[in-house]
């Protein structure tokens, strides 16, 4: 971890995937890369990352996943960058591997696997090497936040910047009506399982369904891990040395049928209802499970539009939470005080 930057540079080789692109990567990217919500979710970010960007930069897209954020930011930045895709899963990035391998300036990075989390940023990349670091949709996926704050500090120069944002933030004052992803994701799966327990056409799930709800909650949670407070985030980023300005908070509108496809996708379906197939579900279990979510959203959306004040006939409202910092300083690399 001590090793001088300019010998990490030497040493620092973009990340090829050695086995074919995953389904899952490719369902989930079909999913979302026309969605409207994701689009307008991204174009958000960058325009506040952007002013800070200057040509030939070196950017980070952590937690690149399949690459839906990166081919946006290469959209809507005209400036000359060097665009650096980290992810700490092969099979996500191999979907965005895909994709971008052959643009000029763009490499990639996997977050290996260490004790039961996975490298730093800078464990992967090395010590103030890149200018900026911007991530979609991924932080509130990330049990650590100091260890992944630090790494992210360590990583960029002086004063380098750090963009992010994320549907699954709490915040005190969010508007009647705005939902969280997470808000959906916990509806969608309570509805489905009183189907369970009503339709005869699933009552082959029915035996045995509070234990097994019991018994999967550490696999919802790993998926859609339980939201924090907007103050956790810029607890950890003054902790990790960032000065941060006031988080800025927009509402997005999304139609049901963009959000049918984003919960419709297999590896997600395995977090929103384990309860149906667990981790190995049969095909007939895989095919129930996916009925019912398809169900149960169509039952939340009827639910929105009679009682959510910011839900119409064809979309409902996401708060998203943008937070933006700079580098100040930061605490020793080898440990957090």
């Amino acid at each position: 971890n001590q090793m001088s930057t300019s010998t990490t540079m030497q040493q620092l080789k973009s990340w090829k995937p050695d086995r074919p692109t995953s389904k899952g990567a490719t369902a989930f990217h079909e999913a979302v890369i026309d969605a409207s919500w994701n689009h307008e979710y991204l174009d958000k970010l960058i325009s506040l990352a952007k002013p800070n960007i200057h040509e030939n930069d070196k950017v980070v897209d952590f937690g690149a996943g399949t690459g839906t954020s990166a081919i946006r930011i290469l959209q809507q930045i005209k400036t000359k960058i060097r665009l650096w895709l980290v992810d700490n899963s092969p099979a996500w990035l191999g979907k965005a591997y895909e994709i971008l391998s052959s643009y000029p300036n763009v490499e990639f990075f996997v977050l290996e696997k260490k004790g039961k989390g996975c490298a730093t940023l800078t464990d992967t990349i090395g010590k103030e090497v890149v200018d900026h670091v911007v991530s979609a949709n991924t932080l509130h996926l990330i049990p650590n936040l100091e260890e992944t704050f630090n790494g992210i500090a360590h990583a960029l120069k002086g004063s380098g910047t750090f963009n992010f944002q994320s549907g699954n933030i709490i915040r005190d004052d969010r508007p009647e009506g705005a939902l969280m992803v997470d808000d959906t994701v916990k509806r969608v799966h309570d509805i489905a399982l009183d189907i369970v327990r009503k339709d005869p056409k699933f009552s082959d799930y029915k035996q045995d369904i509070n234990e097994r709800i019991k018994l999967e909650e550490p696999q919802r949670k790993f998926v859609f891990p339980d939201p924090r407070p907007v103050e956790v985030y810029l607890k950890a980023l003054k902790r990790t040395g960032f000065r941060y300005q006031q988080p800025y908070f927009k509402l997005f509108k999304v139609k049901y049928s963009d959000w049918l496809k984003f919960l419709r996708v297999r590896r997600l379906q395995a977090g929103i209802l384990p309860e149906i197939g667990g981790h190995n579900p049969s095909p007939k279990e895989e095919s129930d499970r996916d009925e019912l979510i398809t169900l149960a959203t169509n039952k939340l959306f009827k639910e929105l539009q009679g009682q959510n004040p910011l839900a119409d006939g064809e979309s409902f409202t996401i708060e998203v939470v943008y937070v933006t910092a700079q580098k100040v300083s930061y605490l020793p690399y080898d440990g957090l005080q």
